[in-house]
């Protein structure tokens, strides 16, 4: 369990935040930049000079009367700029880390093999792509033997293509490690992917709180949801199989089949959570036929929501789960679109990539 009450005040902002968060899962705190993220992991971390108190399962980290500095708090942050040593190799990057660590049960062949950097051991940091050094700058901090994983947007500056390779070796360790993990984003993709749950955050506080799943559907049904917030749903599947043949893996999806690109990183039977962007999903009143979207789900209109540029936020109930689709008003009177109203939620396979 993590506790948090801090308040900080730097120029004309202040964080102010009471937070309880169950420390077996990864939690994204989410929200657009200056809202106050980066600033609250710093403050957890002891790199921010914050007034409050912090514990961390038995321990406290800090209290009106003590601090402790953040060589003494049992948790690992991996920054923005990934911090290597230039003048060192990757291998002795690693060392660095594994000689000043308390002792633990982090192994160093199962981090190193989790993060495919085995392979990168004798090369100079500088030599290697923003993906790599990436991924040789989280095994650092996973092999300082932290309790609580900390991660400051550590997809920022890469390109797409390294984005989903990190983001897939994220996923995995994640899973295999089982740290509790607080992963800071404005990205809702990657929170899809990675987290179980979120802690939204605007203006230095925190506004929503709960399960990934949960939040995304209460933020899509704001009165204010075109203001920024994530357009789409985050939906929850079970992995069926794979069809290597048509590089697509077949989900189960209340009791529903879903076609999406590859995932074979994962084994069927793997439950994955992905984000589904509204402007992604079409709306048919009949079930469509010869036509190259293979995805097409029976649901329940359980709202309408205006949204920017003279578009419509359709919410559409399939059996447990609630997707969002993004049509123009004029489909929406053209179709009759209304509350209680069965139609089909049509899906491109590529917009779950």
């Amino acid at each position: 369990m993590l506790e948090a009450t801090l308040q900080h005040r730097q120029g004309s902002f202040q964080l102010n935040v009471d937070i309880k968060l169950n420390n077996t899962d990864v939690c994204a705190l989410f929200g657009p930049s200056g809202c106050g993220k980066t600033t609250l992991l710093k403050a957890l971390a002891g790199l921010v000079p914050a007034q409050g108190q912090i514990r961390f399962q038995d321990q406290y980290w800090q209290t009106d009367a003590m601090t402790l500095p953040p060589h003494k708090r049992s948790a690992g942050l991996v920054f923005q700029d990934n911090r290597l040593f230039p003048h060192l190799n990757v291998a002795d990057n690693l060392a660095f880390a594994m000689d000043r660590a308390p002792a633990g049960n982090i192994n160093y062949a199962e981090v190193i093999d989790t993060l495919g950097v085995r392979a990168l051991l004798s090369r100079a940091v500088t030599d290697l792509s923003g993906g790599e050094a990436k991924r040789v700058a989280i095994a650092r901090t996973l092999l300082n033997q932290p309790k609580l994983l900390m991660m400051d947007e550590p997809l920022n500056g890469l390109d797409q293509h390294s984005k989903r390779e990190v983001l897939g070796y994220l996923a995995t360790l994640t899973r295999q490690f089982k740290l509790p993990t607080l992963y800071v984003s404005h990205d809702i993709e990657e929170v899809a992917r990675l987290c179980d749950h979120m802690l939204v955050m605007a203006s230095g506080k925190v506004t929503d709180q709960g399960s990934t799943v949960a939040v995304t559907q209460r933020l899509n049904q704001s009165s204010d949801a075109s203001n920024g917030t994530p357009m789409g749903a985050v939906i929850e599947a079970i992995i069926s199989s794979h069809e290597p043949a048509y590089s697509l893996t077949k989900l189960a999806l209340a009791g529903h089949t879903l076609f999406v690109p590859m995932q074979d990183q994962f084994a069927a039977g793997t439950r994955l959570r992905l984000f589904l962007p509204a402007r992604d999903v079409a709306v048919a009143t009949i079930q469509p036929q010869g036509m190259s979207i293979r995805n097409s789900l029976p649901g329940i209109v359980e709202s309408l929501r205006p949204d920017a540029d003279n578009r419509v936020r359709v919410g559409i109930r399939v059996a447990d789960q609630l997707l969002f689709a993004q049509v123009t008003r004029h489909a929406t009177d053209a179709l009759s679109l209304q509350e209680g109203m069965a139609v089909f939620a049509l899906i491109k396979s590529v917009a779950l990539a």
